[in-house]
């Protein structure tokens, strides 16, 4: 038995293989242009609405095409010829932030952070948008991600946070065809003094609040998102998911932070990710494997240690 979201994926693989769009499928076949249109795919309350069989049959008639050909394309993997998993995703990802340099590990000479604190990792995600393929990659997949836990029907805007958010938020807006804003730290102090740039609706279409979807390059604690998070809802916006590339998934207070903001999290990759793939790939000595793995068991414990 399929799902709701494979009905759709069948869908619209179906429509991209005799060239069409979903709408231009929908036409095609007889039916209202906005009849297969994403956003009708759930009602205004969250419900998933399926195609009906009179739909699917006219669809399948019209291209030629067999009930057997729509499961073999609702059954076929992804584009790079698998499929996704999660696992496979952070994995993937964590592969790109070595191999880029965005993540560096260091034991005998440790990183200062900005907070004073040493650390025997760093990483710099502001660096990847200068890689072409990785950065399509993880972006391919972020996209993935936001579609696999978020219903899109949800989301109205995406919003980067300034600054390593805003090129990300440019990027996944593009792939998940949504509007596009930036939030500031604070309001510029000139102009129409604005924190929030873009435009942001006071009422969507559909006469509700406009619903937004925070993305930022990294989360280490959560600490940085209440600033943004605080000027959008203070502009009438609903927040309630934020994307990062990478959170660092070792401090208790991230997620208390999301919790308290009543902001579901969906990040690309973590520390333990990246822990993984520098072991298997042998990317550093075990000294320094070692070293980082105690530090991301016990950060505080480390760094007491070390100064």
């Amino acid at each position: 038995m399929f799902t709701h979201e494979q009905i759709w994926l069948g869908l619209d693989r179906l429509a991209a293989s005799k060239g069409y769009s979903a709408s231009g499928l929908a036409r095609l076949a007889g039916l209202d242009p906005t009849s297969f249109n994403k956003s009708k795919r759930h009602s205004p309350d969250g419900k998933p609405r399926w195609p009906s069989t009179e739909s699917l049959s006219k669809v399948l008639a019209v291209t030629g095409s067999t009930m057997t050909d729509f499961i073999a394309l609702v059954d076929a993997p992804d584009s790079d010829g698998r499929k996704l998993t999660r696992k496979a995703v952070a994995l993937e990802a964590a592969a790109s932030l070595i191999s880029t340099q965005s993540v560096l590990f260091n034991a005998s000479e440790p990183f200062t952070l900005k907070s004073g604190k040493k650390s025997p990792v760093y990483i710099d995600c502001r660096r990847l948008i200068s890689f072409v393929a990785e950065r399509k990659m993880l972006m391919d997949h972020g996209a993935w991600l936001v579609r696999q836990n978020v219903n899109l029907s949800t989301i109205d805007v995406v919003a980067g946070g300034e600054t390593a958010g805003i090129p990300y938020g440019a990027f996944l807006a593009e792939r998940l065809e949504k509007p596009m804003i930036y939030v500031r730290k604070e309001p510029k102090g000139y102009g129409r003094m604005a924190q929030i740039e873009g435009v942001l609706p006071e009422k969507t279409d559909a006469g509700h609040a406009p619903r937004v979807l925070l993305v930022e390059d990294l989360q280490t604690d959560g600490g940085s998102k209440i600033t943004f998070i605080n000027a959008l809802r203070e502009a009438g916006a609903i927040v309630e998911d934020a994307f990062v590339v990478f959170h660092y998934g070792i401090f208790a207070k991230s997620e208390e932070n999301m919790r308290e903001m009543g902001i579901t999290l969906h990040a690309l990759t973590t520390w333990w990710e990246v822990l993984e793939v520098a072991k298997k790939g042998g990317y550093f000595d075990k000294a320094t494997l070692s070293s980082v793995e105690a530090f991301l068991n016990d950060p505080n414990g480390w760094q007491d240690r070390h100064g």
